[in-house]
């Protein structure tokens, strides 16, 4: 027979040793999967619009005709944290993509940000120096 005292040795140190491990590794787990959900594959910026497309096969695209905001959001830790944020072209209803900060430059897209009637480069640029987190609409600018 085993010493009660025994048992109650063993549940404690499940509970405060293996109960937290188990819990770190599963939150882990699900943030490597979410960051690989959302990893651009794929990102497109020409005449057209913007296209990204998602390691999971998701699509995310937007016609520069629908673009109604376009925000900087920046982020030091989550799906987008590792590129150090985003840039949001958003459009009607559920459409839109986002063009991470680290392929700014590969794709062309502040040219044709720029192309956007009262565009703000300078604004742009402080939107992307900001510390995270931060979130800043660049276009349209308000009144």
């Amino acid at each position: 027979m085993v010493p009660v005292g025994s048992v109650w040795v063993v549940v404690v140190f499940i509970v405060v040793v293996v109960g937290p491990a188990v819990i770190i590794g599963v939150l882990r787990n699900e943030g490597r999967r979410a960051r690989d959900r959302v990893a651009a594959s794929q990102v497109r910026v020409d005449a057209l619009g913007v296209r990204r497309e998602l390691a999971d096969g998701r699509v995310e695209e937007v016609s520069w005709g629908e673009v109604e905001v376009v925000e900087v959001v920046r982020a030091a830790v989550g799906p987008h944290g590792g590129t150090g944020g985003v840039v949001l072209i958003g459009g009607p209803g559920d459409r839109g993509a986002l063009v991470p900060l680290d392929r700014v430059g590969e794709t062309g897209l502040l040219g044709y940000l720029e192309s956007l009637d009262g565009f703000d480069r300078v604004r742009f640029d402080a939107a992307v120096g900001r510390r995270a987190p931060a979130r800043v609409t660049v276009w349209p600018t308000g009144p």
